[in-house]
């Protein structure tokens, strides 16, 4: 999937999951729609449904939406720590019925069932697509949510790049950060491998490269920049 696909999908208005390895891309692509589309409404943590209706609750009083503004009157975002959840849902709904609006969850952690049902009758009471991020098309991912994505035209996934794209990106991005060690070219090469071609990891990898740490008379040691490179990517994408 590319960025003219990902706008093609919004502009149809049809929920969709998007799916794909850590370090993918997916929240950089879903990112670059809050500009473009002022009707997304960006959810970065969706591990629980208390969770994603207050942050979407903000969002919308950010928009003014205005069943919003009138909940919560002069005290703003402060009125809605006193709401119980299912207030805030009920807020929301409405909100998002009398709008034109995504929602947008991103780092899913398989919801619940009571959470993907109270999310689901919100989306269809209200008539608001969803995009859903996950690291796979699975239950264990994607959780009781999945069913409201039944049919293969509705999954797309994100894929690490093949060696000849994530060594043009590794060069590009070596450049852009000013990185130019006498062995460049093994460093790229080792890196591209190492990472598999996941553009998150050789982003990763070559910052490392740039640290004292791991560089002698100009040369970046690659062994032991890859068993931290292993220690770390390993506990943040666990």
């Amino acid at each position: 999937m590319d960025l003219q696909q990902l706008h093609r999908l919004v502009h149809r208005r049809h929920s969709f999951l998007l799916h794909g390895p850590a370090g993918v891309g997916k929240t950089l692509l879903l990112k670059s729609l809050l500009s473009q589309f002022g009707g997304i409404l960006y959810c970065d943590e969706s591990s629980s449904s208390q969770i994603v209706f207050r942050r979407l609750a903000i969002e919308l009083l950010a928009r003014k939406a205005h069943c919003v503004v009138q909940v919560c009157g002069k005290a703003g975002a402060e009125a809605l720590k006193v709401k119980s959840a299912v207030a805030i849902r009920g807020i929301v709904a409405e909100a998002l019925r009398a709008g034109s609006y995504w929602i947008v969850l991103d780092h899913l952690k398989a919801p619940s069932q009571s959470f993907a049902t109270a999310l689901k009758d919100v989306c269809k009471w209200s008539e608001t697509p969803l995009i859903v991020a996950a690291r796979s098309a699975h239950m264990e991912d994607v959780g009781f949510l999945l069913p409201l994505f039944s049919q293969r035209s509705e999954k797309y996934e994100l894929r690490n790049f093949d060696v000849e794209t994530a060594t043009s990106f590794a060069l590009a991005t070596a450049e852009a950060m000013q990185l130019r060690p006498a062995n460049l070219s093994d460093v790229v090469q080792k890196i591209v491998l190492y990472g598999k071609g996941n553009p998150g990891a050789i982003c990763a990898m070559l910052k490392m490269a740039a640290s004292p740490r791991y560089v002698t008379e100009q040369h970046v040691k690659l062994s032991p920049l890859y068993i931290d490179f292993c220690l770390q990517w390993g506990i943040s994408h666990a």
